[in-house]
């Protein structure tokens, strides 16, 4: 039987859940996962941010605890806030670029 990946996208990025933080890492200081293709960030309200470049896909680390993930273009519009939210359940994330197969190769997803 395959193993199943459980995750989820959010714009360009890819929340891919896993079991534990890797050791060693440092917390970020910044609620901005990364900045879009057109300069909107993708930040959270809460939780942490863990920016690391493991490969040329992955580019960190969330832990979730009632988190918000907020865009300009992304989720469920919200009156009286500029940014649009989505969820995430609580859990441990690896953060990837999402690739998607163009003529035969693997091209970056441009949000």
């Amino acid at each position: 039987m395959k193993n199943k990946i459980k995750g989820y996208r959010h714009g360009e990025i890819a929340f891919v859940k896993i079991a534990k933080l890797p050791e060693g890492l440092a917390k970020s200081e910044s609620k901005v996962i990364i900045e879009g293709s057109h300069k909107n960030s993708h930040s959270i309200n809460q939780g942490e941010i863990y920016i690391i470049k493991v490969n040329e896909f992955v580019f960190g680390y969330l832990v979730a605890k009632n988190t918000k993930l907020l865009h300009l273009e992304h989720g469920k519009i919200i009156k009286g806030q500029e940014l649009r939210e989505a969820s995430i359940p609580n859990g441990v994330y690896e953060l990837r670029k999402q690739q998607e197969f163009i003529n035969n190769e693997l091209k970056p997803v441009i949000d």
